[in-house]
């Protein structure tokens, strides 16, 4: 079933500009997907305590699904976004308090409702920031018909303005959580201050991107925990071959960048090789099962062609990707005609439409990363998607067709053709 996130549970609108604005703002946030946090676990519990309710939980939304930063008192990581209340509150962009769903006639058929989650009350709060976007909902829950009084109403709206505040404090934060090294702000702040000093005393500088092979499928198998501890020896195996000059930042769940002030193309491809043996060297297990790290490399160099920092960091994307397509746990440079600028991806957060059977059938997904000549793409489930389908975003007015590169359970990798 596709979702229109452009129509309202009243009949309204919002429009496919206003929707790419607010999922810019999420991407903003660089929230999704990453691991638990104790200052969100403790709100759904205050949420819980306070209203004495069966559940509670932090949702952030995106194109397809509403996944749950923190939750309690129910299990799941994320739900496709047509079937939930939250859909609903985000439409209406205000609070949205339904004390009995089972009579409600939107809400009586729901899922959540008739099945066995049984959900009865429900109270949603869009989660807005500074700019007004709505980036997901805190939610009150419970099995059984209550009332809300206004006091709760207003209680429930200032523990959300409080998850906002965490959000945007979180971003602008020096260091990263979970891994102690740089945040994906800091590292933009600091890049651009030392990219200027390079462009004025045309110094060397180079830029390193990596990721880690098949991560997901470790969070899938393995659970948040066992990534988290990946993470963390990967961080702890790189670090020591950094020097003070060195910027080291996560800049995604499994997305790392390194800048060398200093260091030539040459210079910065030594590194990235010795940091790929010592990543592929590690020797980790969680729970008595053993887990294999592997990591491939991009790196680009100040060039006359490139010589600003989105280009550098751009060409060492790009060069990141052609390492991922020829068989992962490898580095690649950037250099020339060998790896075209247009190969590079920029990470986006779009709505998209997969569609096939000549149009008769779609899914919604959210488009991650999007280049000239492909595009990565998150589903609810990958299981139903054919090989070869027509990708649509509607804000763009873009239509391609797509064939799959490769597939997990929830993400695709595309090319178009």
């Amino acid at each position: 079933m596709a979702v229109d996130l452009a129509r309202t549970a009243e009949g309204g609108s919002r429009s496919e500009y206003q929707e790419a604005r607010r999922l810019e703002a999420v991407h903003t946030l660089d929230i999704l997907d990453t691991p638990n946090e104790e200052p969100y676990d403790r709100i759904v519990r205050l949420v819980r305590a306070i209203f004495r309710v069966d559940i509670a939980f932090i949702a952030i939304i995106d194109a397809h699904r509403q996944w749950y930063k923190a939750i309690s008192g129910m299990e799941g990581e994320e739900a496709p976004l047509n079937e939930t209340f939250c859909l609903h509150t985000l439409n209406k962009n205000e609070m949205m308090v339904i004390p009995d769903a089972s009579k409600d006639p939107v809400f009586s058929n729901n899922p959540f409702v008739a099945g066995k989650t049984n959900i009865r009350f429900y109270a949603g709060v869009p989660l807005k920031t500074r700019k007004g976007f709505a980036v997901g909902t805190l939610c009150a829950i419970d099995r059984k018909p209550r009332a809300f009084s206004d006091e709760d109403v207003q209680v429930l709206q200032d523990l959300a303005d409080i998850v906002v505040d965490q959000m945007e404090l979180r971003i602008r934060a020096r260091t990263d959580e979970l891994t102690g090294i740089l945040s994906r702000g800091a590292f933009q702040h600091e890049s651009e201050r030392i990219a200027a000093l390079a462009q004025r005393h045309r110094h060397d500088l180079s830029a390193i991107c990596f990721d880690l092979d098949h991560f997901k499928q470790v969070n899938d198998t393995l659970g948040h925990a066992a990534g988290d501890q990946v993470l963390k020896a990967v961080v702890k195996a790189v670090t020591p071959r950094m020097r003070k000059s060195d910027l080291f930042a996560r800049v995604g769940g499994e997305e790392f960048t390194i800048l060398l002030p200093e260091t030539g193309r040459q210079g910065a491809m030594e590194v990235a090789e010795k940091l790929r043996r010592d990543i592929a060297s590690l020797r980790l297990e969680f729970n008595g099962k053993p887990m294999r790290v592997t990591a491939s490399f991009g790196i680009a160099g100040f060039a006359v062609a490139a010589n600003d920092l989105e280009t550098l960091l751009a060409n060492a994307d790009a060069a990141l990707y052609r390492a991922k397509h020829a068989g992962r746990n490898r580095c690649e440079a950037w250099g020339g005609e060998k790896i075209p600028v247009k190969a590079a991806r920029r990470r986006v957060l779009k709505t998209g439409k997969i569609s096939f059977n000549y149009g008769s059938s779609s899914i919604d997904c959210t488009v991650r990363t999007l280049g000239e000549q492909g595009a990565g793409l998150s589903l609810i489930s990958t299981v139903d998607v054919p090989n070869e389908f027509r990708l649509l975003i509607p804000s763009d007015g873009f239509d391609a067709s797509c064939k799959v590169t490769s597939r997990t359970r929830t993400h695709l990798e595309v090319e178009f053709r």
